[in-house]
């Protein structure tokens, strides 16, 4: 979680710098990951109360999720 933590922040920034200098439709940018659990936590509410061991700064990637500026996706590790 904490990588996928760092990628979202990378993605947020480089989002910020595009739409200032109005380049392109930022929205839903791709974060493809290898670890289900990871995404499930990141987009699903329920998951919020089993992880409660995760700090607040990183539910960040979540809200981004809800919001769309990040979409998920898995692939297979092996790919």
């Amino acid at each position: 979680y904490h990588a996928m933590v760092a990628i979202a922040s990378e993605i947020t920034c480089i989002q910020q710098h595009l739409k200032q200098l109005q380049i392109g439709d930022i929205q839903g940018t791709k974060l493809i990951y290898d670890n289900q659990a990871i995404l499930h936590i990141a987009s699903n509410l329920v998951f919020h109360e089993r992880a409660n061991h995760i700090e607040v700064d990183y539910h960040f990637v979540r809200e981004q999720v809800l919001s769309r500026e990040i979409t998920t996706e898995f692939f297979h590790s092996r790919d």
